[in-house]
Parts: structure tokens; sequence; C-alpha cells
């Protein structure tokens, strides 16, 4: 049997990935459990998504609508929520959601459907809720008249970080599955979750998506300029990059700063503002703050480069020479400062520390 309709039009597919799935859906030797993991941005929740459908009767028209529309009531989508009202351990988890957040979830589903790499998330949401299993357990009790059950668990590595429960809450569940039910959980952040969770997922690694694929996947979407640059920004996660041409987010204006950053501090000019904006930055919008960290970092290795004689610069293209600074260095002090701001790092001490270490090195006496 070849399964040639899709959900979705405009999702690059992992050819093998999928392959390996339709053949274990074909010759029902699919497991219960599976763990779709691999970098950002690559398709891993349409795909689940999409093997969601031919677990469900897609190819019919009535059923298709109903999942297109994500509305099907055999596929149950899990995700991390904020905690914005009151509940008890009784209480369904989507009563937590304000009525403006449940508005908004309801548009990110449509939008997902519309755009395989759109993201489903609320920025305050920090953990997968225990009521969310036990709204699973709930639903074990109900009979299913056709096609399977899928929990889709997106962010499945919130169910164990920063807390365990409700992973170990999930991991009962998986060691005695329900018959016709399938839970399908998805992360790029693999190495947060419990080995026991891990241990009774089959495992589905999704690949980068390959540069060609990428290009002409953003040269249809009209984005055919500054190509590579944009895929080293983002590291290739299309979900960044489209979120970077549907926000209008200004690259140039992003390089300016950084440039007038490094700058400032090489000529051991005044830097509070400079400070000052990064820190606004990042408590006003992490993913633009992502998107200004990643740039300073291209500049700082395209300076590694011009010291060492290398033509293949990605933002200094037109440099042809610079001081002889320990950049790799400032490399290695940017790195370690976005990786204390993930871990909840006070924003104010640790970007003014790295600052004061990147005058340390670039300030040209």
């Amino acid at each position: 049997m070849v399964y040639e309709k899709m959900i979705y039009k405009n999702l690059i597919k992992n050819e093998k990935v999928w392959s390996q799935l339709t053949t274990m859906v074909q010759n029902n030797k699919l497991p219960h459990a599976l763990l779709f993991h691999g970098p950002e941005g690559c398709g891993k929740e349409a795909h689940a998504i999409e093997l969601a459908a031919l677990l469900n009767n897609y190819q019919i028209e009535n059923q298709f609508i109903k999942i297109k529309n994500f509305q099907h009531p055999n596929i149950n989508l899990i995700i991390p929520m904020p905690r914005e009202k009151a509940i008890n351990k009784n209480s369904d988890a989507l009563k937590c959601l304000s009525d403006k957040s449940i508005d908004n979830l309801i548009q990110m589903k449509k939008d997902k459907m519309n755009n395989p790499y759109h993201k489903i998330s609320f920025e305050k949401a920090s953990t997968i809720l225990i009521n969310s299993i036990r709204d699973i357990k709930k639903d074990l009790h109900f009979n299913i008249n056709s096609g399977s059950k899928i929990h889709l668990i997106f962010n499945a590595e919130k169910l164990c970080y920063p807390k365990n429960e409700p992973g170990n809450a999930l991991l009962k569940i998986l060691e005695e599955p329900p018959k016709n039910t399938f839970f399908i959980l998805v992360t790029s952040e693999k190495e947060k979750m419990l080995d026991t969770i891990l241990s009774r997922c089959c495992d589905f690694y999704f690949n980068r998506i390959n540069r060609n694929e990428l290009s002409e996947f953003l040269e249809k979407k009209g984005l055919n300029t500054n190509l590579n640059l944009i895929i080293n920004i983002t590291n290739g996660s299309i979900s960044q990059i489209l979120k970077i041409i549907e926000s209008n987010i200004n690259i140039q204006a992003y390089i300016d700063d950084a440039k007038n950053l490094i700058s400032n501090l090489m000529q051991d000019k005044d830097f509070d503002v400079n400070t000052k904006n990064i820190e606004q930055l990042f408590k006003t919008d992490k993913d633009q703050f992502k998107i200004f960290n990643k740039i300073l970092l291209i500049i700082f290795n395209d300076l590694e480069k011009i010291k060492n004689k290398q033509n293949d610069c990605l933002i200094l293209t037109d440099v042809k020479k610079t001081k002889s600074l320990d950049y790799s260095r400032c490399i290695s002090i940017v790195e370690n400062t976005y990786q204390e701001l993930n871990r909840n790092a006070n924003p104010s001490m640790s970007i003014m520390s790295m600052i004061i270490k990147l005058k340390q090195i670039l300030t040209i006496f």
C-alpha cells in the first residue's frame, strides 16, 4: 500500500523515517510509544500529525477534514501550559488557561495545520502539567469506535524538566498501553528526558534539513537573498526562518548593533547603551535575542577567519584585515553567557559580565 495523500502539501518529508513508519503501519507492527527527536525546525511535529492522520482513516474525506481542522476526537495534543488559573488534581488541564489563552491555543492549532513548521507554544509555560497526564488516564476508559487514539506530546522534554512528576505519571501508562492507543513524543532535547521513558519508546531521529532542500523551500517563499546567512543564524530551523520572515525581523539592524558593540569595545568607548539594549531585548523577546546572539557569534567567527587569512566570511565579507586578538575566546564567552541565561541566570549580571569580559579581550590600548 502506498500512502500518497498527505495532510501537509508544504512539508519537506523525511523519506527515510516516513518509509519506516508506513511499513510498520502496513505490517501492524507500529510500537505503542514513539520518540521523534532531532534539531529544532526539521518537521518532527508535522510528521507526528501525519502519522496520527494515517492511523485514523485520513483517506476518508470527512476524517481528513476533521484532522485538517485539528478537531478529530482520536487525536489529543499535549503541550506545556502556563498555570493562569488555580486548578485541583481532578481538574482538566485546559482549565488552567485564561479565556484569552484558550483562544490563542485554538488559533495556534489552525496555524499549525496550515504551516507544518509553526510552533504551538506558550512563552511562559515551563512544564507539561501533571493534569494533562491525568486527562490521558481519564480518556483510557472510553472506547474507540474506529481508528486509533493518538496522544501527541510536543516539547516532551517538559515531562521531565524541571520536574519529573509528569514523566513518572506517563511512565505508568506506557508500561501497560491500552489497545489501539499510541503515544508520539516529540522533542529537540532528548537529553533532558528520563531514561525510563526513553527505554519504552521506539526511537526515530530526524536529521537537519539539507541546504539544497532548505534553499528551494525558502526561494518558494520569496526569500532569495542572504540565504546562507539566514540558514546559519537559525541553524537551519525552518520554524525560526519563517518567524523571521513573518515577523519582518530586521536582520541588518541586529548586524549593525553587533558591529557597533564590538567597535565600542575595541575603542574603549561608552558601551552602557549597548548593554541596556541587549538586556532589554532579552527581557522582551527571547527569540530575537537569540538571533542577535547568533549574529554576534558569526561576526566573532568572521574576525577569527580574517585573522587567519580565510575568505569564507558570512557577514564581514568586505573586511580584509583585523587585529590579532583572541576572537575564539570571545565566541566562548558569548556562548557561555547564552547558556547561563537559558538556566535562568540574572540577565543584568550575566550580560554585564559578558560585556566586561569581551572588553578585556577587545580593548586596544
